[in-house]
């Protein structure tokens, strides 16, 4: 009997020792988990975040490269003609874009020119040059092609379509009617237009007799210092342009009968002088502009 009694209380003390053992092991599981809980948390944030950063980091370069050319390259980009490194050559910085300038030239008034990454018919066009556009030139050429700065990088143009000349102008001026112009006097109002934007009035075809009603001639209304540049961009171009003659300022510039501005009589007032205007009077249409 007694040996039951101290059988049966070993047992008990056994027993609750294994469960004393069995609540500490889920106390401390518990915990562990309590603890690990916000550490993965914490990891999937991080690694969200990181995605994110990496994201950001990859997008706007195409855009901040391109500067405005970013959906080109984004296609190319996407389709595999071109590769991140020639999206973005290699240079430093602006500065060193600068170093490499030698020049400037012009896009040919004809047509707009595209940009290539490279110099190759199968390079993407990451660009379009307008007609006429200047653009900054290294001297860097290869068969057929020119390097130009493009967004502080180094891109590619074909050599024929660009041109050492600055284009006198043609498109069509805001600022003046061609209604009723004859060939070379539109010559004269687009290129006057594209070379001097600070012209806001003209004075073209009318009724009255003489050049103005046929449409041969051009006021260009000015400032004394602005029309002495006008005058002697005409006379430079005269050829282009179809210039028969001029008047500025109480003078005549007639190249057919003498080369040198000459005085003419006075005519009562200082528009009628021409001291406020250029007046252009054109052939008509013998302009190789």
């Amino acid at each position: 009997m007694a040996n039951s009694h101290k059988h049966a209380r070993a047992h008990g003390h056994h027993h609750a020792r294994s469960h004393g053992h069995a609540a500490h092991s889920a106390h401390r599981r518990r915990r562990i988990v309590r603890l690990v809980l916000p550490v993965a948390g914490l990891l999937t944030l991080i690694g969200v975040s990181t995605a994110v950063v990496l994201n950001n980091a990859a997008g706007p370069a195409v855009s901040q490269a391109s500067g405005g050319d970013g959906d080109l390259i984004a296609a190319a980009l996407q389709d595999g003609r071109l590769s991140r490194s020639a999206e973005r050559a290699p240079l430093p910085n602006e500065a060193a874009a600068e170093k490499l300038i030698s020049g400037h030239m012009y896009v040919i008034e004809s047509d707009a020119a595209d940009v290539y990454a490279d110099a190759d018919d199968t390079s993407p066009v990451l660009a379009v040059l307008a007609p006429g556009e200047r653009v900054d030139v290294t001297d860097e050429k290869k068969r057929g092609w020119t390097q130009i700065i493009h967004k502080s990088l180094p891109r590619w143009v074909k050599s024929s379509a660009l041109t050492d000349e600055r284009p006198l102008g043609t498109k069509p001026c805001p600022e003046g009617s061609e209604s009723g112009l004859q060939p070379d006097t539109i010559r004269v109002l687009r290129a006057v237009c594209a070379r001097f934007p600070e012209v806001r009035s003209y004075g073209g075809a009318r009724g009255g007799g003489g050049d103005h009603a046929t449409g041969r001639a051009l006021d260009i209304m000015v400032d004394p210092a602005t029309g002495d540049r006008i005058a002697a961009f005409l006379q430079e171009n005269r050829a282009e342009l179809g210039i028969e003659y001029l008047i500025w300022q109480q003078r005549i510039w007639r190249p057919a009968t003498s080369n040198s501005w000459r005085g003419m009589s006075d005519r009562g007032s200082p528009t009628a002088n021409h001291m406020d205007h250029v007046h252009a009077n054109t052939f008509g249409n013998s302009g190789t502009a």
